[in-house]
């Protein structure tokens, strides 16, 4: 029969051990918030003042113009202006730029001819998603500078009216930062808990709570509760920083995402968990943490790449991650305000999956000790 009392003891020796090591305190408390202006600020889609040239054989008014826009546009920052470009390759190597707007000569004059004018954008392909940038926006940019400096409207063939939904501005922020709450509560809850037991091990002091009259059970809940509040903690400071430093605001219950998160940390404590049987060091369990949580949880759980583009193999070990779940979850509940009727499926397999961790970790814990 498990004690209360003798796990409440474990639980308070294992916070002593942690406000005692400053070392832990920096990693629960500075790396999350180290890692949110890390990766909010570099982990950014959004296409902004890309450099480019244009090249103008004949300067008519309405060709200025329209260089102007382009100039002027937040996507676009114009470097120079050619009057030839015999070689559009040696500008491209010479000045660094990403694409070549090229005007024919007679641009202005084709304007207002039945079949219009044409315009070459050639782009640097060596940045495929900065290419696809690109060649998605210059086309309504040019089309829309065109129009205006014209004076005219776009001849009504079709009525198409889009409506961007959860991310108007399509800001990469809004969709980056709840991922890393994903990233930074599982690193940093497997982490601490492989080290802490493992620790234990490496001091010797392990054998010593073993022949006392704990039981193993006891020993792994009174170890795991403390670091539960820390890594809520953790959370918490997460949502913080998103709310102020990049303006994410919860759409939906924050009581909800706050159950969700703790049924994600307990799944992320039982892989550390899981870890600390393994290993005796602390040194092996930080590489083993670190190797099982983070690369896994950036490129396969969807963080950054879609699962459904993946080879069908990658699919399968990505669906394996528990971060693949929550990141559903907790992009549902902060961008969309979606609840458990929903989630309740990702939910449902993220608890299960850290039942069988807990499980398998519990029983190796006491048939290796």
């Amino acid at each position: 029969m498990i004690s209360p009392a003798r796990v409440r003891s474990i639980a308070l020796k294992e916070m002593r051990h942690i406000f005692r090591d400053w070392q832990t305190l920096v990693v629960v408390l500075v790396m999350p918030v180290m890692m949110m202006f890390l990766y909010g600020y570099a982990l950014n889609a959004d296409a902004r003042e890309i450099p480019v040239m244009i090249e103008m054989p004949s300067p008519a008014p309405e060709t200025r113009a329209i260089a102007d826009k382009i100039d002027a546009s937040q996507m676009f920052a114009v470097t120079g202006i050619v009057y030839a470009a015999p070689d559009p390759a040696e500008l491209f190597k010479l000045y660094g730029i990403k694409a070549l707007f090229r005007f024919p000569p007679g641009f202005a004059r084709d304007l207002r001819r039945p079949g219009g004018a044409r315009v070459q954008v050639l782009i640097d392909g060596s940045d495929p998603n900065l290419g696809t940038l690109i060649r998605n926006g210059s086309e309504p940019m040019l089309l829309g500078a065109t129009l205006q400096v014209l004076g005219v409207r776009q001849p009504q063939v079709l009525d198409l009216r889009t409506l961007v939904l959860y991310n108007p501005e399509q800001r990469s922020a809004l969709f980056f930062v709840p991922g890393l709450m994903a990233i930074i509560l599982l690193m940093i809850s497997a982490l601490l808990t492989s080290v802490a037991i493992a620790r234990e091990k490496e001091l010797g002091t392990m054998g010593q709570l073993l022949v006392s009259p704990l039981h193993p059970l006891e020993i792994i809940v009174g170890k795991i509760i403390p670091y539960v509040f820390l890594a809520a903690l953790d959370g918490f400071l997460v949502l913080a920083v998103g709310r102020i430093a990049f303006g994410v605001r919860i759409a939906g219950n924050p009581w909800f995402l706050g159950l969700c998160s703790l049924v994600y940390i307990f799944t992320a404590l039982s892989i550390g968990l899981l870890i600390s049987t393994l290993v005796k060091r602390q040194q092996h369990a930080m590489f083993a943490a670190l190797g099982a949580t983070l690369m896994p949880t950036v490129i396969l759980s969807g963080f950054i790449f879609p699962v459904t583009s993946m080879p069908i193999p990658l699919q399968i070990v990505s669906h394996i991650i528990p971060a693949t779940y929550f990141l559903e979850i907790v992009r549902g509940i902060i961008l969309k305000g979606v609840g458990l009727h929903e989630l309740w499926t990702p939910l449902l397999i993220l608890g299960g999956e850290g039942l069988v961790l807990m499980a398998v970790a519990i029983r190796k814990f006491k048939v290796k000790l």
